[in-house]
């Protein structure tokens, strides 16, 4: 099976990276007991771009790092909910006078078939 793939020139280099569709779904992101509502803004194959919502991830509870383990919860567009086990690729907190901004990227692992069906549905 072929992938499709993007390149981008890093540091002279070019780089080839799953193809990524811009999306708005809405998650829950479960980490260490907890549960974190936010949107994937975009998706690959393999992968996810999101971020959680400014309130949710207190001072206290933000002990995620790259590397992490989390599980996620994602809406389909038909209303169907996939469970994923994802790995933190980058992470971005950010403190503003509105609270905390969380964005990250993360790796599916082993994508299941209803993910790939997800992805594919939306190209």
């Amino acid at each position: 099976m072929s992938r499709r793939t993007e390149k981008h020139i890093v540091k002279a280099d070019i780089m080839e990276r799953p193809i990524r569709k811009a999306v708005l779904l809405a998650t829950n992101l479960i980490a260490s007991g907890q549960q974190y509502s936010g949107s994937i803004i975009n998706i690959s194959e393999e992968g996810v771009g999101m971020f959680v919502l400014k309130t949710s991830f207190p001072d206290s509870t933000i002990n995620c790092t790259k590397g992490s383990l989390l599980k996620l919860e994602v809406q389909s567009t038909l209303g169907v909910y996939v469970m994923l086990q994802c790995r933190i690729k980058w992470l971005r907190i950010k403190k503003c006078p509105m609270g905390i901004t969380t964005s990250m990227g993360m790796q599916v692992i082993d994508p299941p078939p209803s993910f790939v069906k997800l992805f594919k549905s939306l190209l």
